[in-house]
């Protein structure tokens, strides 16, 4: 381990260093900073000017955004996975992950976690008020999978022991299967075992953007004590569009930092990404933002990959948020509404012409930096067999990953100073459904322009090369089965209520590559026309198999996607308590077709399968058997659960999401069994709806 105190730490440090080749190179990568200069001439727009102009351009920064879109241009048609291995290879901080997990090994350790390690150490993020009253409230926003709040408490624990920490986090809420995989990270390791920190707002979605959710979400922060530090990390998916990540990301900025303005005490920090400085909307933002601290810093941690626009702007010393009291009706106004991309926040003649040249300073500076590194990566691409090259680029991962230990004094903390207590430690899982991208971004457009026949054929080698390849995802037995009953312990049913579902976008239940296949062929109207053509259907009157007796048969009803989701899961909920009620003691009931997506629906097949039945089978046919009923006083619990549902159906905004907690089902043989019936049930679906496309076109 590297201490600043340790001397033979210090001394193989210096002899690494002896060769001066790579000083400079260093000393630049662990200094990309900006910091603005204040001018007390600067004065904000008055209120009754704010979002009243047109959006503007600054001719030199456009000229920047022009030049660095050529250059991300060149990488248009190379394949994302295998363009990823190469910058991942040409990293130069490549190595501090592992060399950091090796020697510190801290909790829950990802890019992230090193990224805001450096930005706490190099800028002392704690304020003083926190250190003298030793204790501090932190706010984290768009903070999924909640590394920055893993690496905030080992920061603290390293260097502001005496401090009495509590934090709250928001974030797209994983649970909530209307939000969209491409802008959520469905990361729950660490979620899952500090829910109670976690706000996602009135409707539950976790979405930022809606005005009710963050103010809800600085209530839950405020209520703990004095909010001394807010970090907002969020980001949305440009893929489809890489020229434009500002513009896109831009509304969600806007919304993180008005939130954090309101919930942030005077003397506190504010930390939020963005990316580059090129728009109106950016612009307008550093604008005020120099207005309400004392420092402003834009920072690029030498963890973030050099070749993207990512940076990081650290805000120290708040005013206080009484000085924009008068403004937050206007800001208000505009939250989360298209308005905000409409017009600019402020004129572009009432920014001085000072700032503005800080702003070209600046973007000037990160933007030249990520257009180097693209022609660097391009040129080693293209020079893949120059041993030279790839041994200097060896070398220096080496000396980055020692200096970052050393430099951030990173030292290991005792299981017992963790927050989870060496949890993550053992159970060592992985994220199982990452993002997930295939092909260049000239394939991803050209698909958007294919003719129907094309697109099938494309989406026939995915089924093929994506889903069809991986046979551990599915059930290749007759019947999984699983014993769960227990009808001794009383079940706590907990409602979780929230936004209704209009549509299934995301699942914790599910392999992401097959989702998205069955999402992508409904995408196409003409074959969701083609799938749910009303043609005749197998009669399968088979009442003995799978070697028992079955002795009722529920065929739920194929979503058509013809209504919001929430209705037409909540009329298949009382068919299947309908036809429970029916059976006697004793019976088992076969239930074809049954979307088990939800956490609605998980929770409902739970409560059944612990507290009713003998056991519970998931078949590799679309379906599921619940063996021999021992317990029909325990639909009580379904009784309820219908009761609830029809209590606010009458609210439009709500609908009950779920009746048990996340812990309950989220977890063990259960869970794995039902990724495995869903996995198997959409494999099936995806074939089934491919063939029968192909008859039609």
């Amino acid at each position: 381990m590297f201490h600043k105190t340790d001397s033979c730490s210090f001394q193989s440090r210096q002899r690494l260093f002896s060769n001066d080749d790579f000083q400079d190179e260093l000393n630049n990568l662990f200094n990309k900073k900006f910091q603005f200069r204040f001018s007390n001439s600067w004065k904000l727009p008055e209120k009754e000017s704010w979002f009243s102009a047109p959006p503007w351009k600054v001719k030199q920064l456009e000229i920047l955004k022009n030049r660095l879109n050529f250059h991300k241009s060149q990488l248009n048609d190379f394949n994302i996975e295998e363009w990823s291995s190469h910058t991942r290879r040409r990293n130069p901080a490549g190595e501090v992950g592992w060399k950091v997990r090796c020697l510190v090994n801290p909790e829950f350790l990802t890019q992230a976690w090193t990224k805001f390690y450096e930005c706490a150490f190099t800028y002392n993020i704690i304020p003083a008020e926190a250190t003298m009253e030793r204790k501090m409230v932190s706010l984290h926003l768009c903070e999924a999978p909640g590394a920055f709040i893993t690496s905030l408490n080992h920061y603290l624990k390293s260097n502001h022991q005496a401090i009495n920490w509590q934090w709250v986090a928001n974030t797209l809420n994983p649970y909530y299967e209307g939000n969209s995989p491409s802008n959520m990270i469905s990361d729950d390791r660490f979620m899952f075992h500090t829910l109670d920190n976690w706000d996602f707002g009135v409707d539950n979605t976790g979405n930022l953007m809606d005005w009710n959710n963050s103010q809800a979400i600085i209530q839950k922060a405020k209520s703990l004590g004095k909010v001394l530090l807010v970090t907002a990390d969020g980001s949305i998916d440009c893929m489809l569009k890489p020229d434009a990540q500002e513009e896109v990301t831009s509304p969600l900025h806007y919304c993180e930092i008005v939130t954090a303005l309101q919930a942030l005490s005077a003397d506190g920090t504010l930390i939020f990404k963005l990316f580059t400085i090129f728009e109106h909307s950016t612009v307008c933002l550093l604008y005020l933002i120099n207005h309400l601290f004392h420092e402003v810093n834009i920072y690029k941690p030498v963890t973030s990959r050099q070749g993207n626009s990512e940076v990081y702007a650290i805000c120290l010393r708040y005013k206080g948020s009484s000085n924009l009291e008068k403004y937050f009706p206007t800001m208000q106004s505009v939250y989360g509404s298209e308005l905000y991309g409409n017009a600019a926040m402020f004129n572009l003649e009432a920014i001085p012409e000072s700032f503005l040249k800080q702003v070209e300073e600046c973007a000037l500076y990160f933007c030249s930096i990520q257009c180097q590194v693209i022609n660097n990566n391009l040129q080693a691409y293209l020079m893949q067999k120059n041993i030279a090259l790839h041994r200097d680029i060896k070398k220096i991962r080496g000396i980055v990953a020692t200096e970052f230990i050393w430099q951030y004094d990173l030292k290991p903390l005792e299981y017992e100073q963790e927050i989870l207590k060496g949890i993550l430690h053992e159970e060592n899982k992985v994220n199982m459904n990452p993002r997930y991208y295939r092909g260049s971004y000239t394939e991803r457009q050209l698909y958007t322009k294919m003719s129907l026949r094309e697109k099938l054929n494309n989406l026939n080698s995915y089924l093929q090369a994506e889903v069809l390849s991986n046979p551990l995802i599915l059930i290749n037995e007759a019947v999984k089965w699983l014993q769960l009953h227990d009808e001794k312990t009383e079940l706590k049913l907990k409602f979780t209520y929230g936004c209704p579902l209009q549509k299934i976008n995301s699942s914790k239940f599910i392999f992401v590559p097959i989702f998205k296949l069955y999402q992508q062929i409904l995408t196409e109207e003409e074959f969701k026309d083609i799938i749910f053509s009303k043609d005749a259907k197998p009669n399968t009157n088979n009442s003995r198999e799978f070697g028992l007796e079955l002795n009722k048969r529920l065929s739920l009803p194929e979503y058509e996607h013809l209504e919001s989701y929430h209705i037409f899961e909540k009329r298949c909920f009382k068919l299947l308590l309908n036809t429970l009620q029916q059976l006697v003691i004793g019976e088992s009931l076969l239930i074809q077709n049954i979307n088990i997506l939800t956490h609605f629906n998980v929770s409902v097949i739970y409560i059944v399968a612990k507290q009713c039945f003998e056991g519970i089978g998931f078949t590799s046919q679309s379906s599921i058997i619940l063996r021999n009923l021992k317990n029909k006083t325990a639909l009580k619990y379904l009784e309820m659960i219908e009761k609830e549902c029809d209590d606010v159906r009458a609210e439009e905004t709500k609908d009950v999401l779920n009746c048990l907690t996340v812990q309950t089902t989220n977890t063990g043989e259960f869970y794995n069994s039902l990724v495995f019936y869903n996995n198997t049930l959409y494999r099936n679906k995806c074939m089934e709806y491919i063939s029968k496309i192909e008859k039609f076109i």
